[in-house]
């Protein structure tokens, strides 16, 4: 028990980094725009709920892949957005990918995380429980 004690006062000192975005949310308002990752990684998400995603890392993200598009190369695609749960605010945002692009169907999902909030906000393709972070997203000045 004493040997526990230090532990829990060095994570109550020192917050895992993945824990940064716990209790922020964004809204609506902060979506809406084009946010950009590596490697020419872009999506733009649209006031009506649509949004275009071009240059994402196929294997920097965990879609559920029924028909997963050809080859380790990157994928685009469009749908709809929506705050995890359709809320007005929240820490996660769901896509609903349509037919066409890199893909053959419209049965699709993604799951972008919020990492950090504020007036830079940073969001990730949640891709794999054992990693902290996946294919990270940041929103382009307005």
């Amino acid at each position: 028990m004493a040997a526990a004690v230090p532990v829990l006062i060095v994570i109550t000192l020192f917050p895992l980094p993945a824990c940064e975005a716990e209790g922020e949310k964004l809204d609506s308002d902060q979506i809406v725009g084009v946010w950009k990752g590596s490697g020419a990684g872009r999506i733009q998400f649209h006031e009506n709920g649509r949004f275009e995603m071009t240059g994402i890392p196929r294997d920097a993200i965990a879609f559920s892949f029924i028909d997963p598009p050809p080859g380790k190369g990157r994928i685009a695609g469009e749908g709809t957005w929506q705050l995890e749960g359709g809320r007005d605010q929240g820490a996660a945002l769901e896509l609903l990918i349509d037919n066409g692009g890199s893909f053959s169907n419209a049965s699709e999902t993604a799951l972008l995380q919020l990492q950090q909030g504020g007036e830079n906000p940073r969001m990730y393709f949640d891709t794999n429980p054992d990693k902290e972070y996946g294919y990270e997203v940041r929103r382009t000045a307005p």
